[in-house]
């Protein structure tokens, strides 16, 4: 995620209320400032790129500016209009930018789908609560929080994994493990992942790291090379307290775009919350 502009998300439609907020980036001094839909709330935004050093990072604190700031503002003609070709092909991206956040701003009941303590131990089946906004839902786990999407639906995850969803007309689907390990440091458990991509699409590599002055803050995205006509691998890996969450997703050939979509849609609202689970690794 290194777009350039407005934090990395797509501006708003036109004509849609709009909230201006300001995110700086410690590692180079840097602020940033974003535009987003007036109905996300500041504390929602947890990823930006940064405008002078293009690279991504968790703010600590996302500041609102006022509003009179952003009426000086004016944007190209191109995001200004939603039917332009800017619009049509940045869809994609607005599904893992201004929507995902807004998604995890959503407060109310979700799906307590239970956290297990690692990848040894079995995982009960989700159950079918959930906080939902525009055919998306919120599933909440005992020590995760993830943006279920719009045609997609929860399936009982295979042994040791703690959730698994799948679009319903097939084409793409993800897996979470999560393990109780404090003595694995995050080099040593992204190692180990890269092996486990190898093992299944025979070669792996990092293709996006949000560094962070912690490991708790620290995203990790793994994803394999394969050739036309086969399978897409995706991996995201976080640690949070104890605990280490390997998301992994598929999505096939002939996946439809809005089943890889929802696949993005997983991955970028995927936020590990390691104050609640309980258990042994």
């Amino acid at each position: 995620m290194k777009e350039a502009g407005n934090g990395g998300f797509p501006d708003p439609p036109r004509g849609e209320p709009v909230r201006l907020v300001r995110a700086r980036h410690d590692a180079c001094g840097a602020s940033t400032r974003v535009r987003l839909p007036r109905v996300v709330p500041a504390r929602a935004v947890r990823r930006v790129v940064c405008d002078r050093c293009r690279e991504p990072f968790e703010p600590r604190d996302v500041e609102e500016v006022a509003r009179r700031a952003f009426r000086r503002l004016r944007l190209p003609a191109a995001l200004r209009d939603p039917r332009s070709l800017t619009w049509r092909i940045g869809g994609a991206v607005i599904a893992g930018g201004a929507v995902i956040i807004a998604l995890l701003a959503i407060n109310g009941s979700g799906d307590q789908t239970p956290a297990t303590s690692g990848p040894r131990a079995s995982a009960p089946p989700p159950s079918g609560r959930a906080a939902r906004s525009g055919g998306a839902r919120i599933v909440h786990g005992d020590n995760f929080t993830l943006a279920l999407p719009a045609g997609w639906s929860q399936t009982e995850p295979p042994t040791g994994a703690a959730f698994a969803a799948a679009s319903d007309g097939g084409g793409a689907d993800a897996t979470l493990w999560i393990e109780r390990d404090p003595a694995l440091d995050f080099s040593a458990f992204k190692s180990r992942s890269l092996d486990q991509l190898r093992s299944l699409a025979g070669n792996a590599h990092v293709v996006d790291r949000v560094a962070a002055p912690t490991p708790d803050a620290t995203v990790v995205t793994l994803a394999a090379d394969t050739p036309a006509g086969q399978p897409q691998y995706e991996v995201t890996l976080r640690v949070a307290g104890p605990f280490r969450y390997y998301l992994a997703t598929t999505v096939e050939s002939d996946a439809s775009s809005d089943a890889a979509g929802g696949a993005a849609l997983v991955h970028n609202s995927f936020v590990p919350v390691a104050g609640t689970a309980t258990g042994g690794g």
